[in-house]
């Protein structure tokens, strides 16, 4: 077989590779340009058109082999490839151009490359310039606060360490870290090349199954934050497709340093701005979170659905804490760090999105009412006084706020013509019979009481005698029930997938009420921030374990109150309650681990043989330890 192709078309741009397809759908929507192409097969002109490219690492493209192991097919062409000039083409891109090629494809079109780099290499330079000027001293001094404060806060540093480290165990399947690419793993990469060239389609290939289907374009229904955080790794070429799993473990870390940051700030404000959490706090916070929570669930597998919680999570609790240091100094300007945040976490995960802008809202109206008591008490004549002006920032804020969650709807317009961010009517998904099931809507108030006992009162699960000994039921709707349920996967609820995280954060708010008076608008606001949140979520005609995840950061606040309440009680009650912490905590591990490999291991599709296989070993371990027989067939 031969492909011919206009001299020059490979080496053009090494980013681009020719290819056509049997099945066609979307692809011409999203090519970068089309070049011709022609293919021959034993004298009989097999193809001779214009075919398009799409954006790949070179470093991923080969000529005559597959780097697929295994592969439907053989791996090495019997036949034959050649350039017009006629050379053979075999193996890698990358070999066949040399660096001169390389260079010359890389001054053209398009630009963006370039600028990127220029701005890259600006902010390296001004960094190097500032880091010139500092004197010896003040080097030094910059290492001293260092070890101090690495030394300070050691106890988090490392919990975290090894919480982190067994979720990166989990997360990699105990295998290598970067394999190819599973399925539902690129698809932000390809929605971060159609935002680089300006369009927000997607190809077929990016979600299969699960694309919208309008004019003859794809687009997928996930929020552009973790799309947008993948453009400075694709102008620089790196880790196309194999994204998703680093970006996962960073943003995992990101929120145990974000939660421990909301527990030193909360200490700092009740006891002083010396102190630092004890010990026990640092470790029992990192471990509920980090291994006794929802998050480690989503540990079970790294794709984009899992991904967009996390990164809607990190992006929360980023919001949640500039809005309190906006509380505490409202001259400073971190309600720009948390309305931006906030505005990114909507864009990952829109449900907790809108808890992060709306305690920035919250708290925005409440200064705004409390610079107008000061106001009035201060200058009661009416005329213009500074109160006026700080009053205007707040309600400007809480406007923006407002506006930052609409964003989503906005955004939904540009793909979908409707500002609805689920229109099922588009989605390949949906037949007009499932439609018409849920009334093609995405939220019912008729499912709040089956979704409110989902998530906060039915104990749904099951024990077994044999690995992993809990098993979680779905959230399925009883006959005559007139709930509108369209999907239903297994659900544990909060006070039992965390039991650790719940309670604390449970005794926290209301022993914060009772005791901390200070705290008391602080912690209604974040009451008032869940409570839109949790009407969506019970509303939703979906329910399942992962959508657990978006209370975390509103858990995880109030935890942290928990956690001060308790270290501030008489010394009896306080080993009391260490006591009971410790055991929910163990309690939570132990129910998250087993939900979570009992969904990695059982209940998803695509996992390796061999992952199931290490499951079943280790089930079986468990099971004769413990005296349980236990048979190959299950």
């Amino acid at each position: 077989m031969y492909i011919r192709a206009p001299r020059g078309f490979w080496s053009r741009d090494r980013r681009r590779l020719a290819g056509f397809r049997g099945d066609e759908r979307g692809a011409h929507h999203f090519a970068l340009h089309g070049a011709p192409a022609e293919v021959d097969g034993d004298g009989l002109t097999v193809l001779d058109q214009e075919v398009s490219s799409h954006l790949r690492a070179s470093t991923a493209l080969y000529f005559g082999q597959s780097p697929i192991e295994p592969s439907p097919c053989e791996p090495v062409l019997s036949g034959k490839l050649f350039r017009a000039d006629g050379q053979e083409l075999r193996g890698r891109m990358v070999d066949h151009l040399g660096f001169w090629d390389r260079f010359r494809g890389w001054l053209k079109p398009p630009y963006w490359q370039h600028v990127t780099l220029l701005l890259l290499s600006l902010i390296a330079a001004a960094i190097a310039h500032r880091l010139a000027r500092v004197s010896q001293e003040r080097l030094y001094e910059i290492v001293l606060f260092v070890r101090a404060s690495l030394h300070r806060h050691r106890w988090f540093i490392v919990s975290a360490a090894a919480v982190w480290t067994v979720y990166a165990y989990v997360l990699f399947h105990g295998q290598a870290p970067f394999t190819y690419p599973r399925a539902l793993c690129w698809f932000y990469d390809y929605q971060a090349t159609s935002i680089l060239q300006g369009r927000l389609d997607v190809p077929y290939v990016a979600l299969p199954g699960e694309a919208y289907h309008i004019d003859g374009k794809f687009y997928g229904y996930f929020g552009i934050t973790p799309a947008l955080l993948r453009i400075p790794l694709l102008v620089l070429q790196i880790g196309f497709g194999n994204l998703t799993v680093p970006f996962m473990l960073a943003e995992q870390l990101g929120c145990l340093i974000l939660a421990y940051l909301i527990l030193c700030r909360l200490i700092a404000r009740i006891r002083g701005p010396l102190s630092a959490p004890s010990p026990w706090a640092a470790v029992l916070l990192t471990a509920n979170i980090g291994w006794g929570s929802n998050l480690f669930f989503l540990g079970s597998r790294g794709f984009l659905y899992h991904e967009a919680i996390l990164c809607g999570v990190f992006f929360a609790l980023a919001s949640v804490y500039l809005a309190q240091r906006y509380r505490d100094d409202s001259g400073r300007r971190f309600w720009v760090g948390a309305l931006l945040c906030g505005t990114l976490s909507v864009h990952a995960r829109a449900t907790v999105g809108f808890f992060a802008l709306a305690f920035l809202g919250v708290s925005a109206l409440e200064l705004l009412f409390r610079e107008r008591i000061e106001g009035v008490r201060t200058r009661g004549d009416g005329r213009a006084s500074p109160w006026r002006s700080r009053a205007a920032k707040h309600a400007a804020i809480g406007f923006l706020s407002v506006l930052g969650f609409f964003s989503l709807n906005g955004l939904s317009y540009l793909k979908f013509k409707t500002l609805d961010a689920m229109p099922f009517q588009y989605n390949e998904q949906y037949s007009a019979e499932r439609v018409a099931r849920i009334e093609g809507k995405n939220f019912h108030l008729s499912n709040v009481p089956l979704n409110a006992k989902a998530y906060f009162l039915r104990p749904a699960w099951e024990f077994h005698v044999r690995f992993p000994y809990v098993h979680s039921l779905p959230n399925l709707p009883e006959e005559g029930s007139k709930a509108r349920i369209d999907a239903a996967e297994p659900l544990l609820g909060l006070p039992f997938s965390m039991p650790g995280l719940f309670w604390l954060a449970t005794g926290g708010l209301f022993g914060g009420l009772w005791r901390c008076r200070r705290e008391r608008a602080e912690i209604l606001a974040l009451v008032l921030a869940v409570l839109p949140m949790t009407g969506l979520l019970l509303a939703a005609v979906a329910t399942s374990q992962r959508y657990a995840a978006d209370f975390c950061p509103f858990l995880i606040c109030g935890a942290s109150y928990g956690l001060v309440l308790v270290e501030s009680l008489p010394r009896a009650w306080r080993r009391i309650l260490r006591t009971s912490v410790l055991v929910l905590t163990v309690a939570a591990i132990l129910v998250s681990l087993a939900i979570t490999l009992r969904y990695q291991a059982e209940l998803l599709w695509d996992v390796p043989d061999d992952v199931r296989q290490s499951y079943r070993d280790l089930g079986a371990r468990l099971d004769r330890l413990f005296g349980v027989e236990r048979s190959e067939t299950r």
